[in-house]
């Protein structure tokens, strides 16, 4: 997928984060600077709110790998 104002690839978190923002079913999707851009913020503001919402454990962001097998050992 790529973004809908620029054209550059897209990473997961890059669409989690406009599924987040802009609307949960979005087929248009962003990069990080065109985000930014269009909500005027810094990108280090949006990259924060992925971590914050990872760590939420919102399903639209993809959890490093180490933090996944040790949730469900905690079990």
């Amino acid at each position: 997928m790529r973004c809908t104002d620029c054209g550059s690839p897209l990473s997961y978190d890059e669409i989690g984060l406009t599924k987040k923002l802009v609307r949960r079913d979005a087929q248009n999707c962003f990069c990080l600077p065109c985000l930014a851009k269009k909500f005027d913020v810094p990108e280090s503001r949006l990259r924060e709110k992925t971590e914050e919402y990872r760590a939420a454990g919102c399903l639209l962001f993809v959890q490093p790998e180490g933090l996944k097998g040790s949730r469900e050992e905690s079990r």
